[in-house]
């Protein structure tokens, strides 16, 4: 028996529903109108890490340990991003690779680095130093056609139709991996870019169509593949449109729970850097160098872009700061004020209550103490306070000099155009196969590790927090 797991992230089912009514997407219909299908409940904060690593454990951040890409690091004074190495739990295909059955693991965020399994691991972003693929001579047997990272991103000045034509390429690749690995009893293969395609080209119809239409493709030719078995189709999050972006460490320094150090600009700034790469067309060129030379270029561009944009660490008065804020709602207190924690919080809660944006609307529907939300032996290190956004907001934790997106003069946006949709807490799912029931329920992307055990016909380990849909 073969199971299929097709994980698009960042997909709802609200912009798709549509398009299948008018026929537009066979392969996404076959689920909605065949399959057991609805929403799928994910994580809080509803984002790419922990959410991905939700669905392979079956665990909440609680029991994972893992709340957020990054962790403050209050020794050292640090924001240190996780990689796979930082999670508690085990993935289902680890007890799958016990009980003998092979697995195929294809682009997964946060499976950087790669584990062993009784298979192949290919990892998904974001990717460090070391071997990025397991086993590692695999790499030899991964075709050009296949990037180690998906560069194509919509720019200001790039005609969104041409980067989509390499964002499909990206998309096709992912799925012709899933076919060549198709020996395997497990394969799972995750389309990331679907995500970035949502954030910045949501209000662009047709681009959004390219996109569902290239992911209906691949998904419309791995159902055609695995009649017999089961195919389940997944998502970390949905994603919805957003009015505006509040930078929380912003307002906290100018609520005084936070301060800031002087700022000293670089000699040669971000902004600079793009401007040269835009003007000189150097951007344009590097989509057209050799795949192994693209990645280079990406990490010291990465590398550039943590330093200059979201390494705010060197930006604090870590002694000074009684508040720190991460992204999507997630506030921890400076452990140097332990003694006052209790009264911090009280005062952090009613400042947060009290925000509204440029129009007039409340920021935050709920504000809550993280263990409230979380449960397991890492509850300790979730943060201290989480408020959760009205879904047409996003909260952002850079110290941009502003505190919202939209006052941001356009010629300071650097190179990436502005985000109009962000995350939303009801993903997509849908699952068929024998005996698979076509109904609407709603599902918790905990219940799709305990699921997929169960379709094998392996023990399901205790402690987990979701239970098997069928």
């Amino acid at each position: 028996m073969k199971v299929v797991v097709i994980g698009i992230d960042g997909a709802t089912w609200d912009p798709i529903v549509p398009y299948i009514k008018e026929g537009e997407l066979p392969g996404y219909a076959k689920f909605w109108n065949e399959g057991l299908h609805g929403p799928l409940l994910s994580t809080i904060p509803y984002i790419t890490q922990p959410g991905w690593k939700a669905y392979s454990t079956g665990l909440n951040p609680g029991k994972m340990g893992v709340y957020f890409w990054s962790k403050i690091d209050w020794k050292d004074f640090r924001i240190r991003n996780i990689n796979s190495l930082g999670f508690h739990g085990r993935d289902y295909w680890d007890i799958l690779s016990d009980s003998g059955r092979k697995v195929a693991i294809i682009d997964m965020p946060s499976t950087f680095p790669p584990k062993k399994v009784n298979g192949v691991m290919i990892s998904g972003f974001p990717h460090g130093e070391g071997p990025w693929v397991y086993p590692p001579e695999f790499e030899k047997r991964i075709p050009d056609s296949y990037p180690k990272e998906q560069i194509h991103l919509f720019t200001k000045n790039e005609d969104p139709e041409t980067t989509m034509n390499g964002i499909e390429r990206d998309i096709e690749s992912r799925f012709s991996m899933a076919e060549m690995l198709w020996d395997h009893d497990l394969v799972h293969v995750s389309i990331v870019m679907n995500d970035h395609v949502s954030h910045f080209m949501w209000n662009n119809e047709n681009i959004m169509l390219r996109n569902f239409k290239a992911n209906d493709r691949g998904i419309s030719r791995l159902l055609s593949r695995n009649r017999d078995g089961y195919t389940i189709l997944m998502s970390d999050h949905g994603n919805g449109p957003i009015e505006d972006e509040f930078y929380a460490n912003e307002y906290l320094s100018s609520e005084g729970l936070l301060v800031k150090r002087e700022r000293r600009d670089p000699i040669i700034s971000r902004e600079k850097v793009v401007k040269i790469g835009q003007k000189t067309g150097l951007y344009s060129l590097a989509r057209r160098l050799p795949d192994g030379l693209q990645q280079r270029i990406v990490k010291r561009v990465k590398n550039i872009e943590s330093s200059m944009e979201t390494g705010i660490e060197n930006l604090l008065d870590w002694q000074q700061s009684r508040v720190i804020a991460l992204d999507e709602g997630l506030f921890y207190v400076n452990p140097l004020y332990q003694e006052e924690k209790e009264e911090i919080i009280k005062e952090l809660v009613s400042k947060l209550d009290a925000v509204r944006s440029r129009t007039g609307k409340k920021l935050y529907n709920r504000i809550l103490r993280g263990k409230e939300i979380y449960w397991g032996p890492y509850v300790d290190e979730a943060p201290d306070v989480v408020a959760i956004t009205n879904e047409i907001y996003h909260q952002r934790f850079q110290l941009s000099g502003y505190l919202w997106a939209s006052e941001i003069p356009e010629e300071k946006m650097a190179y990436r155009t502005r985000q109009v949709a962000h995350h939303r807490i009801r993903g997509i799912f849908g699952m068929v196969g024998p005996g698979i029931e076509g109904k609407e329920i709603t599902a918790s992307i905990y219940d799709l590790a305990p699921t997929i055990l169960k379709l094998f016909g392996v023990d399901i380990p205790e402690g987990l927090d979701g239970k098997p849909l069928i």
